[in-house]
């Protein structure tokens, strides 16, 4: 009897033993080995084609659409770089303003857009301000708080009035537009005209 028991054991733990084995082998030949490479920081990590990206607000109504013929972005770099960009933003699905130039730079964590080269912002009229048109070499956009700036020169019509200027604030939220030097306009009154 006693030469039973011990082979009686012995099986259980033999197919233990084979079946870690086992579980060992096909555990170490489905491994991946993952070989990082590193990227040179002077070519695009992407590079895209015709894009054309939009962003909705709580209700599903369109709030942010920027197109552009060409984009890349550089390896540990915030910023995207968009050739021929267009940006709209929306309020309630409505179109505020558009701004187009030969370049932009769109920072993804600050959502700050920096349009260099012959930028061009229209603003559509609204019931109580009147559409605009402004011309400049540069111009940052904030679109979290809907404000534009630039210190570059910069040519506008905002209804009748139109002028020039050595730089601007403009804050949609607040129908604000600053024009902090070397303003030369001829403004008119809405209600009198």
């Amino acid at each position: 009897m006693s030469g039973r028991w011990r082979y009686g054991w012995m099986f259980p733990l033999v197919l233990a033993v084979g079946l870690g084995g086992l579980s060992a082998w096909l555990g170490r030949i489905s491994q991946v080995d993952i070989e990082e490479a590193a990227l040179n920081p002077n070519e695009p990590q992407y590079a895209m084609e015709g894009i054309d990206g939009r962003r909705f607000d709580e209700q599903g109504r369109l709030k942010e659409n920027l197109s552009a013929e060409y984009a890349w972005q550089l390896p540990k770099s915030d910023d995207v770089v968009f050739e021929r960009p267009q940006l709209a933003l929306y309020n309630g699905g409505r179109l505020i303003y558009k701004v187009e130039s030969r370049e932009a730079r769109y920072n993804t964590e600050t959502r700050i857009v920096r349009f260099e080269q012959d930028v061009l912002l229209t603003k559509s009229a609204e019931a109580q301000r009147p559409s605009a048109v402004l011309k400049t070499a540069s111009l940052t956009i904030n679109t979290q708080t809907e404000t534009a700036e630039t210190k570059a020169p910069v040519e506008y019509r905002y209804g009748e009035s139109h002028g020039t200027a050595n730089g601007l604030v403009y804050d949609h939220k607040k129908g604000l537009l600053n024009l902090p030097s070397r303003v030369k306009a001829i403004i008119y009154d809405p209600k009198n005209l």
